[in-house]
């Protein structure tokens, strides 16, 4: 019997802590439904009906979108366009769609709802769909897009915002004069007799295409060797995980063989370069392309990956200037890479 009865005991302390625990979890939860909207019927292609406990809303404030197919994640972003009390403790919200997953059609049943991009987040699920490039969302460096693809295979067609920096631990510095103007050098170059610059314009920017053009200085004084390029970017998305990017350097002045300076990448002659950027789930890289010098008539390319956080990123890369010259040589052959870079 007083086995029984201990028996009872412990069953009846295990319920209890169950109890409690069910009950201090209660607010949580409950706090979490009062925080988001449910989408109750698409009323037109841009406009959502919803639903919330919460008055809380803000005419104006952007939310995202997450599907009730918590594997999916966010797959969309609304604009607050107005609200109005159905009853006590019930609010209509509308929204306006502002972009959505090309994979995943918004349903009534997902969740609008406030999130802090900030950091990393795990609903934010990576895709061309959701890159970010509205400067006012404070949001990771991860979800905006690429401006550098690591000092071995070169910039974007996209630029920096207004007063954001990017700086690679070799001293590649870019500066974001205004929104579409990118300025930048390889600053320890400058104070070696190697003075270096480059501008780059963006003069078009679309949900789909990206053009930009933009000049390039370098000059080895004690060589007497320099180049001033004129440089095109096309970066255009193909699908929801893969942007291709062009890029196309002219020399337009050139001097005392600045083709062989291989080692300073700004002092190039004419070259041409397409590749392709895959986003991942977590919202890391993978890049892959050739490229092709004029001067030399070489194929070379590059292959790499680039590890994304918040502010930092880390990159390796095999990188080839002739695809053909079986060797281990930065300027006729094969060399690998490593890149670590901040944007803020």
């Amino acid at each position: 019997m007083s086995k029984f009865s201990s028996a009872y005991k412990g069953l009846k302390g295990f319920f209890f802590i169950i109890l409690i625990a069910v009950v201090m979890a209660a607010p949580a939860a409950y706090a979490d439904i009062e925080s988001q909207a449910v989408i109750e019927k698409v009323t037109d292609s841009d406009r959502l009906l919803a639903t919330s406990q919460s008055e809380e809303w803000h005419v104006g404030e952007t939310l995202v979108i997450v599907s009730q197919d918590l594997r999916r994640g966010v797959i969309g972003f609304v604009e607050v366009i107005g609200t109005r009390k159905i009853i006590d403790g019930l609010y209509e919200v509308r929204l306006g769609l502002l972009r959505q997953s090309r994979k995943v059609l918004i349903q009534p049943g997902d969740f609008a709802r406030r999130l802090d991009l900030s950091s990393t987040n795990p609903d934010y699920i990576g895709t061309t769909d959701l890159l970010l490039r509205d400067k006012q969302m404070q949001v990771s460096a991860q979800y905006r897009p690429l401006v550098y693809q690591g000092l071995a295979i070169g910039d974007t067609a996209q630029t920096l915002f207004e007063d954001e920096f990017l700086i690679n631990y070799l001293g590649d510095t870019y500066y974001g004069f205004k929104d579409w103007l990118t300025v930048g050098s390889f600053i320890p170059a400058n104070f070696f007799g190697r003075p270096n610059a480059n501008f780059r314009a963006k003069f078009y920017d679309s949900e789909a295409t990206t053009l930009a053009a933009g000049v390039s200085f370098a000059r080895l004084v004690k060589e007497d060797q320099g180049s001033v390029n004129l440089n095109f970017f096309w970066d255009s998305i193909s699908s929801d995980a893969l942007i291709s990017h062009t890029f196309v350097g002219i020399g337009i002045v050139e001097w005392d063989g600045a083709e062989d300076a291989a080692a300073l990448k700004y002092v190039t002659s004419s070259s041409f370069q397409t590749g392709y950027e895959v986003i991942l789930n977590n919202w890391d890289r993978f890049l892959i392309g050739p490229n092709y010098n004029f001067a030399k008539k070489a194929l070379g390319g590059y292959l790499s990956y680039v590890w994304t956080m918040e502010h930092f990123h880390f990159q390796l890369s095999v990188n080839s200037t002739d695809i053909t010259s079986l060797r281990l040589d930065p300027s006729d052959g094969y060399y690998g890479f490593f890149d670590l870079y901040w944007r803020f």
